[in-house]
């Protein structure tokens, strides 16, 4: 199963779209994404929601959800301003089924300019913070300086990837 996750720089900045992981439930997600996605850049939360429950939104999509149990339910909604941009967190809406959702999502946070919004339930989100794991892992790389003949390269990457686990260190509070 595909997870789309959706990294937060800073506790007050939104969330924004940085790749997917597969993993067969959430919380294989929640873990691979904090290894493949919280590791190297400033990382305050992820979230992770399964692809097939992402849905799209055009302007001139007209589709139907079988997913409907009428009852309105909260749908976070992420924005993409330009074309290659990652989809960003905008805000929620409202609504009964995916299609409501999506008609919201357009009134709320569309404008003139066509741009690709996606809406998921924000019951289908789960959330990784600091209180569930430690972000900005290890940038050890001195297992490459024994696998080279040229010692100088390996010896100025490991000294570097020493320096970045201690800053690493630093920001989390361990030093």
């Amino acid at each position: 199963m595909i997870w789309e996750v959706f990294r937060q720089g800073a506790e007050d900045k939104p969330y924004v779209h940085c790749g997917n992981v597969h993993a067969p439930d959430r919380e294989m997600a929640k873990q691979f994404s904090v290894i493949q996605h919280g590791r190297r850049k400033p990382t305050n939360a992820l979230w992770v929601a399964p692809q097939e429950k992402v849905s799209g939104v055009s302007y001139d999509e007209d589709t139907t959800d079988t997913d409907v149990d009428g009852t309105e339910t909260d749908w976070e909604v992420f924005r993409q301003d330009e074309a290659g941009d990652y989809h960003t967190h905008c805000g929620d809406v409202s609504a009964t089924d995916a299609e409501s959702a999506k008609h919201a999502a357009m009134e709320e946070h569309g404008d003139d300019e066509p741009h690709s919004l996606w809406v998921v339930r924000s019951q289908y989100v789960g959330e990784v913070t600091g209180e569930h794991v430690t972000f900005g892992g290890t940038t050890d790389k001195s297992y490459r300086f024994a696998q080279t003949y040229n010692v100088t390269p390996a010896a100025e990457e490991v000294e570097a990837s020493e320096s970045e686990q201690v800053e690493a260190e630093r920001k989390r509070g361990e030093v």
